[in-house]
């Protein structure tokens, strides 16, 4: 009679369960805990070449390039489910007894997520601190250039070699409230003049041109609101932005503004819904310092895609 075989007589043997969150981590270590370290280094090879040109496509922005990142995100996801089916099976498959290998501590397993980087928890900090940055918009404000519910990604290098300028859709802190991300469009730069009125821009006393492309009808505030949609070329930007018809009297004198000159080294920003949105017009102008980044394309739905500060 076989003697039964107990789990606290082989404390080294490999178990699936860690396999997998070790592949989850980072693809590719799962392999490595399992003892193929030549096939866990290649994944890991593989995953970050994939993984960077995704960062790179989405940092660039544009309509091909963004489905070409896509394309790159979709190979790293596809990898790491394979990575970690084949870490399961190798666990499974692994010896009751197996022996340790001298890479197998958790030391080593810390250096190559640490020299991999790409999908490390670490790294990703890094980009989302530095470079890049994906967001959830939440509401209507930036309607009908972003939709509520849609995803897109912000550009955190670009104003290191280039300064913010009308028409850029921007990232900034809430000035009041300052853990609340903000996404608005910069209508004028330190120096020119704004107002509103009645919907209306004026940049130094000059109505900013539009031209109606078509009526919408916006589900705000669990209430459907109706308005136009306008082409407003503002400089060298081209933009739509939203004129909510059926806004209250009180709402539009509200948003009814100014004029007032903007401070040096400070822009104006508005949401490209005129009405429905909090922006300078209630907090006041920002400084160009606090500006965080750059919005690049809505990525997700991807029906939706769309390269953000268009241009004529």
């Amino acid at each position: 009679m076989e003697a039964e075989v107990r789990e606290t007589d082989y404390p080294n043997r490999r178990r699936p369960w860690v396999a997998v969150l070790l592949t989850v981590v980072m693809p590719g270590l799962g392999q490595v805990y399992c003892g193929a370290i030549s096939i866990g280094i290649t994944i890991m090879l593989v995953v970050t070449m994939f993984s960077s040109l995704w960062m790179f496509g989405m940092m660039r922005g544009g309509a091909p390039v963004t489905a070409f990142s896509m394309m790159m995100w979709g190979i790293v996801a596809f990898a790491t489910l394979v990575a970690a089916i084949d870490a399961y099976r190798r666990a499974r498959r692994t010896r009751y007894d197996y022996k340790l290998k001298d890479y197998n501590h958790w030391g080593t397993y810390v250096a190559l997520v640490w020299i991999g980087g790409a999908g490390t928890v670490g790294y990703t900090a890094m980009v989302k601190m530095n470079m890049w940055e994906a967001f959830r918009v939440p509401n209507y404000n930036m309607a009908p250039t972003v939709m509520a519910n849609e995803r897109l990604t912000a550009n955190k290098m670009i104003y290191r070699k280039s300064e913010p300028k009308r028409g850029d859709v921007v990232l900034f802190d809430n000035p009041k409230n300052r853990r609340q991300n903000q996404i608005k469009r910069i209508v004028a730069m330190g120096g020119e003049t704004v107002e509103v009125r009645d919907g209306v821009l004026i940049i130094n006393g000059q109505n900013v041109e539009r031209e109606w492309v078509e009526k919408i009808v916006l589900p705000i505030d669990q209430e459907k609101v109706a308005g136009d949609v306008f082409w407003e070329t503002n400089g060298a930007a081209r933009y739509r932005v939203f004129i909510a018809g059926e806004a209250s009297d009180e709402a539009k004198q509200e948003k009814d503004f100014g004029p007032v000159t903007v401070p040096a080294y400070q822009c104006f920003v508005m949401g490209d819904n005129r009405y429905y949105t909090r922006d300078s017009r209630d907090y006041g102008s920002i400084s160009l310092g606090a500006i965080r980044g750059r919005f690049q394309a809505i990525y997700w739905p991807y029906r939706r895609r769309a390269v953000l500060n268009a241009q004529p």
